[in-house]
């Protein structure tokens, strides 16, 4: 087992460049040449909610992780809302229907018949000592064979790679350990994963009542493709800019998320996340769409969010 133990998405990225050339090695896989770690990898993150990664090689789209995240926290499957961000999203990922086979955040909320995130959180703040709390996203039921649960006969375009979650209060502050089958470094682990796990730790801490602890990403299989290996390189760490919490009230943020994808400029909130931070990064994706670059960067300046605004501001090339 190696282990990264970082500060947060950007050190993890940056210890991860020199892991990967320590004990990598060359093999294929069913997506092609990939540089694989010899065993499991166990990254830490200290600080979870330093989510948003900066390296300049990487270039991560911001707006595609940010919304993801309140898609997943939604609960839903249907993919071809993702597209505005990812254009080819759906086609890659999801079913002939457009609903992606293995969303995460379907099976927190839906895939099992009852909300598992509501449920763990509320055996946590009854108990805090409980261990018999895990938030599923593999199913054995149909992702073993997942060709006997699609229209087309196929398997699946998308299982989970991520398969449980296991969260815990310790010294009284909720820490999650998340089980990973298979870890792309670039695009998953220290992409998607580092900021839609870390958000959800963040939404369970605050629902269970206690403060944010420790991130654990534990790959069974941490590995770099190929082709994107380019983007997989050291970067000059900078201070990080600062964060804004995603709670102000658990008991009305669900509410809030669903007025926000009905309306999200018509609608009145009652956590200001969804005004000061997701709103004018809507915005400014909106805008960015048009290529309307200085209202997009208008918007981009209002995110209250330091380092969600810094991130669009260089992807929209306005920084």
């Amino acid at each position: 087992m190696l282990v990264i133990d970082a500060n947060n998405v950007n050190d993890a990225y940056e210890k991860a460049v020199y892991r990967m050339q320590d004990y990598g090695v060359r093999e294929d896989s069913r997506n092609g040449p990939v540089i694989v770690s010899t065993a499991p990898v166990t990254t830490i993150y200290n600080r979870p909610t330093e989510r948003v990664l900066f390296n300049t090689a990487r270039r991560a789209n911001p707006f595609f992780h940010f919304f993801e995240c309140l898609w997943m926290m939604r609960g839903t499957d249907d993919a071809k809302w993702l597209d505005q961000f990812v254009g080819d999203f759906s086609s890659r990922y999801a079913e002939e229907n457009g609903k992606m086979f293995g969303a995460y955040g379907y099976r927190w909320r839906n895939h099992f018949g009852y909300d598992q995130i509501a449920e763990v959180c509320s055996r946590l703040a009854r108990d805090n000592k409980d261990r018999r709390v895990v938030i599923q996203m593999w199913d054995a039921t149909c992702d073993l064979e997942s060709s006997k649960h699609t229209k087309s006969g196929s398997p699946a375009k998308d299982v989970p790679c991520n398969t449980q979650l296991y969260p815990r209060i310790v010294d009284g502050r909720l820490d999650i350990t998340v089980m990973c089958r298979s870890n792309d470094v670039v695009w998953g682990c220290y992409g998607a994963n580092a900021v839609h796990f870390s958000f959800l730790q963040e939404y369970m801490a605050a629902r269970i009542g206690v403060p944010v602890g420790r991130y654990y990403q534990i790959s069974n299989n941490w590995h770099l493709y190929e082709a994107v290996e380019s983007k997989f390189q050291s970067d000059n760490l900078e201070d990080y800019p600062g964060t804004y919490p995603i709670v102000q009230n658990w008991q009305t943020w669900d509410l809030d998320l669903s007025k926000f994808f009905v309306d999200p400029m018509g609608a009145s909130y009652s956590n200001s996340f969804f005004l000061e931070v997701a709103l004018p990064m809507w915005e400014a994706h909106r805008y960015h769409r048009q290529k309307r670059g200085d209202e997009a960067a208008r918007w981009a300046k209002l995110i209250r969010a330091a380092d969600w605004r810094k991130a669009v501001l260089q992807y929209i090339g306005a920084e």
